[in-house]
């Protein structure tokens, strides 16, 4: 069998980030947090007191990329062979986890990267299916290839992490799968629900900075990296996400300001942390 140490990002963790982590922390055979938070609250000190944790202090905010190129490095130094890669606010299917572990160990050879599914039902037929590119949160990560490919991204701070590392594995001509039966529980941003024409759709209603880092990122991408691999999410961002957000999200003007500031620095190859 192979070891398996999950890899969560912390950034001004509350309560519930502590249940998330008892999901899936005494399933793996080792558990690093990584904390980008500028100040440490309450849950960040009594993590770093639990010795049933890793706990590693970035020193501020330094993006997701380099906080899980950091816990990654802490996994690969003690012979790990599988990073869980998980945010703080998933909650992993705990009962199903020696299940999860089987498809993994048949599965690792013909994929490098193998990813859960995000709020669906848990249970059912085990099948996979083929993708691109994978949320961050729940995937197991091979990191011998992790390592050889290039690991996360750290210019791109935060948005577009898990699509660039999807376009590593596809240039090195290794693939990515997810298993469709067994799900995360996951929140992604505070979205607001559109009813239309009896359906629901979903406006992401990111902060405005997350806005910048999105339409940064999809920019520089499909422009300077490879137009026809980030095709789909770039046309995306700048059709439907910006139309629902203009129709149904608030603080407009705000976001707008950082949708263009974020393509003004695209445009200059202006990547890393965002400064005023």
């Amino acid at each position: 069998m192979f070891t398996v140490g999950s890899c969560t990002v912390l950034y001004n963790p509350n309560e519930s980030v502590l249940t998330n982590l008892n999901s899936y922390s005494n399933c793996v055979d080792v558990s690093v947090v990584v904390d980008n938070s500028d100040t440490k609250n309450e849950i960040s000190q009594s993590l770093k007191n639990n010795s049933n944790f890793i706990y590693i202090d970035m020193d501020g905010n330094k993006g997701i990329a380099a906080a899980l190129n950091k816990g990654i490095e802490y996994l690969n130094s003690k012979n790990i062979d599988f990073a869980l890669t998980m945010d703080q606010d998933s909650l992993f299917p705990t009962k199903y986890y020696p299940n999860i572990l089987k498809l993994v160990n048949k599965y690792k050879t013909d994929y490098s990267v193998i990813g859960l599914n995000f709020n669906q039902e848990n249970g059912g037929l085990d099948e996979i299916i083929e993708a691109p590119y994978w949320i961050t949160s729940g995937n197991f990560v091979n990191i011998d290839t992790f390592n050889r490919i290039g690991k996360f991204d750290e210019r791109l701070f935060i948005d577009y992490v898990d699509i660039e590392l999807g376009y590593k594995l596809f240039k090195s001509n290794l693939k990515i799968c997810y298993l469709k039966n067994y799900s995360l529980k996951h929140e992604i941003g505070n979205p607001i629900e559109i009813h239309l024409f009896g359906k629901t759709y979903h406006a992401m209603n990111h902060s405005p900075i997350r806005y910048y880092y999105r339409y940064r990122n999809a920019y520089y991408l499909y422009h300077f990296v490879d137009k026809d691999f980030f095709r789909k999410e770039y046309f995306k961002e700048i059709t439907i996400n910006i139309i629902k957000m203009l129709m149904y999200e608030k603080n407009r003007k705000e976001k707008l300001s950082m949708i263009r500031k974020g393509i003004r620095d695209a445009k200059l190859k202006k990547l890393g942390k965002f400064y005023e």
